[in-house]
């Protein structure tokens, strides 16, 4: 009898100890599934960001609304707004995480004020545009290679730049290798280069969590549920060949996107033609704040000196 109930309980224990395991795969996948949706769903930590930002301009100012559809059906929107003066000069502005068209728009004045068209598109996921998941910057690409391909149909001999910020300025990294060929320059502030490496470094220095296992997974859930593998975001691949005018800006003290990743995106630029400015004393999507002045002279004079080669 004795021998029957050791027997029992040896027959007992790798089964708890199993179900166990199964109970902690269970409840970690649907922690990191939870995590997932809080960085990449519409409705996550994105929808804290961006609030009481100024959008007068916008909210005055007369505008064309442009649409265009995804592969997947999704309808995106986009403004365009008219320079004061008749140009063939238009810059695409791309706005960052927790941003919209609207919320850029002490950018758009300030492009707009220097004589050129401005095209405003809402990126998947935000604004106007329809989207669950955000796409960083790397889901953003085909489309922001539409939003140009329109700005070509509307002024076929026009000339174009783009300008990004945050994620958006990511975005513009990212897509360089698809512009058309009257792309004139680029300028990127405070982009990271690449996903993942923003990813790790949010984990563990703003909510001081392991990278492992939950990059793994959410590169996972981001293949199946969002449509992208984040690894595949590296401006090392996109500005590999760049020989597109570049600007880079970032803040010296960017907390957020680190800025190691202007040296980054910098180092990664193949092209001759770039320029770096580090802005002492400015956090993450603050430079222009920091010095508002210099900050439109430096863009002014990179568009102006490009847009007239």
């Amino acid at each position: 009898m004795r021998q029957s109930k050791e027997t029992k309980r040896k027959r007992v224990w790798p089964r708890v100890l199993i179900s166990l395991v199964v109970i902690i795969i269970v409840a970690s996948l649907i922690a990191l599934y939870y995590l997932f949706n809080f960085a990449f769903s519409r409705d996550g930590f994105s929808t804290q960001l961006g609030q009481g930002v100024n959008t007068e301009w916008y909210d005055t100012n007369p505008s064309q609304t442009w649409t265009q559809k995804t592969k997947s059906g999704l309808t995106l929107k986009a403004h365009y707004f008219a320079a004061a003066q008749p140009t063939n000069k238009t810059i695409l502005v791309v706005h960052g995480y927790g941003g919209s068209a609207r919320r850029m728009s002490t950018y758009l004045r300030m492009f707009h004020n220097e004589g050129y068209n401005v095209l405003a598109p809402d990126n998947q996921a935000f604004g106007e545009s329809q989207g669950r998941y955000v796409g960083y910057g790397w889901q953003d690409r085909t489309a922001l290679a539409g939003w140009m391909h329109q700005i070509n149909q509307y002024n076929p001999h026009g000339e174009i730049g783009m300008y990004g910020i945050s994620m958006g300025a990511s975005a513009v990294l990212f897509t360089l290798p698809k512009a058309p060929a009257n792309v004139k320059f680029a300028i990127a502030d405070c982009g990271y280069a690449s996903i993942q490496g923003e990813l790790e470094y949010e984990l563990q220095h703003l909510f001081h969590l392991p990278t492992f296992p939950i990059i793994p997974m959410e590169r996972m859930y981001s293949r199946i549920l969002a449509g992208y593998d984040f690894a595949d975001a590296n401006t090392s691949q996109t500005l590999k060949h760049n020989q597109i005018p570049l600007f880079i800006i970032h803040g010296d003290q960017d907390h957020l996107v680190p800025t190691r990743f202007a040296y980054e995106n910098y180092r990664n630029n193949g092209g001759k033609q770039k320029q770096l400015w580090i802005v002492k004393g400015a956090g993450h999507a603050q430079s222009k704040q920091v010095d508002p002045e210099l900050y439109q002279e430096k863009t002014a004079e990179f568009a102006k000196r490009w847009f007239d080669q």
